[in-house]
C-alpha cells in the first residue's frame, strides 16, 4: 500500500473547499493582528467567526 499523500487533516474534517473575497487594507490589518495576539491560524479564525455568526442567526433545532 502506498503512503498517503495530500495535506493532512487537522481537525474534525477535510478541508477541501477553497473561499476567497476582497476586503480592505484595515480589516486585512485587524485580522493579522487578531491572528498574532491569538496565536491561531488565519483558518481557525475565520471557523470560529462563522461559528459563532451562525450560532447567534439560527435558532437551535429541536
Amino acid at each position: 500500500m502506498s503512503p498517503r499523500t495530500g495535506r493532512p487533516i487537522i481537525g474534525e474534517s477535510r478541508k477541501s473547499s477553497q473561499i476567497g473575497f476582497r476586503v480592505s487594507q484595515t480589516t486585512v490589518e485587524k485580522f493579522e493582528e487578531c491572528k498574532k495576539i491569538s496565536g491561531r491560524t488565519k483558518v481557525e479564525l475565520f471557523e470560529e467567526m462563522v461559528n459563532d455568526l451562525h450560532d447567534k442567526l439560527v435558532p437551535p433545532k429541536k
